[in-house]
């Protein structure tokens, strides 16, 4: 396999890892403690490396167990100093006539352009370099005017902000015919209306979808942008900063806006009508969103985990959704009947927005519990040092059974560094109990079938806690204060 240079944010991991005495432990070290987002862009991360050739990862417990790196790791300073020196003069020479950053959008969408253009500003890449199609009145024609016509000409790098309205005008549409046409890269960014299911025209799902919340996809956009145009070199700091800040603008715009139903050239009948239990919806919810027919019953209490949804009966929902035609259940994997998933995925956009509704009625949040509870004074001071424990250490797992004895020596040290007393490492079971009872915390490990033994602090709690407000912080000190041990020297 040749040299393949890869997006900022999976370098940086890369050369962190290189230069590790334990590249195990460094990258352990990057999963401790991180959202959920987090988990699964780090985990897309880490499968480039394996896929690109550059490590190996052996898993345990969800967590790198081993990791070893390849040759070609070690040596990729030296590979991306040559592929840069190799690529410098082909590049000056095309950056003579392609310098353009042609953006493609409806002129409803231009706020997101706006986004880019400025993203692109903060990291280097100057305004002038980018070129937006929403000209007065473009996107309301169907003929391509000379100006995006030499612009597209020039283009270094395509862009298309993919959306409902996008779709609905024919200039856009075939605007899109020209990207496909043009041999330079194309990258379709989705609003959230837009999936691989329900792309038509030139720009369909032969395309990999890049969306603005996602930190690895705006990694991936700077990356293709700012090699595409030869900008200067910038600061990872600054890219990181800039692409925070995009994402932040763009989750405020996607907050305040009305996601529009999509229509289709060709609808698709369907009724959810023999769609009977919430049991089903759910499931068929999580399908429609992950655009997949065969799913495992352990991906599904995954997902309903790390959600917070409650009251689901796994097997009975597999059972009825088995039923549809060609559909089966095998080895606690459904397969949903070929037809079936042809007919609910192709209109998505319009099923999904119901089966939500049933599934936020089944979902109750971890934060909202603890609140209550909080906030009733029925907390016990030994649980409300539970809690100090896990704000101070940001414990996001707790060991139960054998593995407890872990757990309890972790809360020792904690208990010595604040010089307090041993009342919670003699009750960490009855605190451990406490939250199981509540719903804070969720299995994910088991010795065998029903034996739990590693509980995962619910994700909209762990935030919570995690960037705990400063009255609970000053609440849990005085627990701390009130567990003072004096030294007997």
């Amino acid at each position: 396999m040749g040299f393949i240079k890869l997006p900022s944010n999976s370098e940086k991991i890369l050369l962190e890892l290189a230069q590790a005495e334990n590249p195990t432990q460094t990258l352990n070290a990057h999963y401790e403690d991180i959202s959920i987002q987090a988990r699964n862009e780090l985990d897309g991360i880490v499968r480039e490396l394996k896929e690109c050739g550059y490590i190996n990862v052996k898993w345990a417990d969800n967590m790198p167990w081993i990791v070893t790196l390849n040759n070609s790791a070690r040596t990729y300073r030296a590979q991306l100093a040559e592929y840069e020196a190799q690529k410098a003069p082909q590049i000056q020479q095309e950056t003579k006539v392609k310098s353009i950053i042609f953006i493609s959008h409806r002129s409803t969408d231009k706020d997101i352009a706006d986004m880019l253009v400025d993203f692109f500003s903060g990291t280097g890449i100057p305004k002038e370099s980018v070129f937006c199609s929403s000209l007065p009145g473009n996107d309301i024609n169907e003929r391509i005017s000379d100006e995006v016509k030499t612009a597209l000409k020039n283009s270094a790098v395509n862009i298309a902000i993919l959306s409902h309205d996008y779709y609905q005008s024919v200039y856009c549409l075939n605007e899109a015919g020209v990207l496909w046409y043009e041999d330079v890269p194309v990258i379709p960014i989705a609003l959230p209306e837009i999936n691989s299911s329900n792309m038509y025209g030139f720009l369909n799902n032969e395309y990999k979808l890049r969306r603005l919340d996602c930190d690895t996809d705006v990694s991936y956009i700077y990356d293709t942008v700012n090699e595409a145009v030869s900008a200067p070199h910038t600061k990872a700091s600054v890219i990181t900063r800039e692409n925070n800040k995009l994402r932040a603008k763009y989750a405020e715009y996607i907050k305040a806006r009305e996601t529009p139903q999509m229509s289709y050239a060709s609808p698709v009948n369907f009724s959810l009508s023999e769609i009977t239990t919430d049991d089903e919806r759910i499931v068929l919810y999580y399908i429609l969103q992950k655009n997949v027919r065969k799913v495992t019953k352990a991906g599904i209490a995954t997902w309903l985990n790390e959600c917070e949804i409650y009251d689901v009966n796994l097997d009975n929902a597999f059972d009825l959704l088995a039923s549809f035609e060609g559909g089966a259940v095998n080895n606690n994997t459904l397969e949903f009947g070929i037809e079936a998933f042809r007919k609910y995925s192709a209109s998505a956009a319009s099923i999904l927005p119901e089966l939500k509704k049933c599934v936020e009625q089944h979902t109750i949040l971890a934060v909202n519990t603890f609140k209550n509870i909080w906030t009733s004074d029925t907390i016990d001071h030994i649980t409300g040092l539970f809690i100090a424990y896990i704000v101070d250490e940001r414990m996001r797992t707790f060991g139960d059974r054998w593995m407890a004895d872990g757990q309890i020596k972790s809360i020792k040290q904690w208990e010595s560094k604040n010089t307090l007393d041993d009342a919670l490492s003699k009750n960490y079971g009855t605190c451990l109990e406490f939250l199981v009872q509540n719903n804070l915390v969720y299995a994910s490990e088991w010795t065998g079938p029903g034996n739990v033994r590693r509980y995962t602090l619910c994700p909209s709690l762990q935030e919570y806690l995690f960037n705990c407000p400063a009255e609970i912080v000053e609440e849990l000190q005085k627990l701390k204060d009130a567990h003072y041990c004096d030294l007997p020297f």
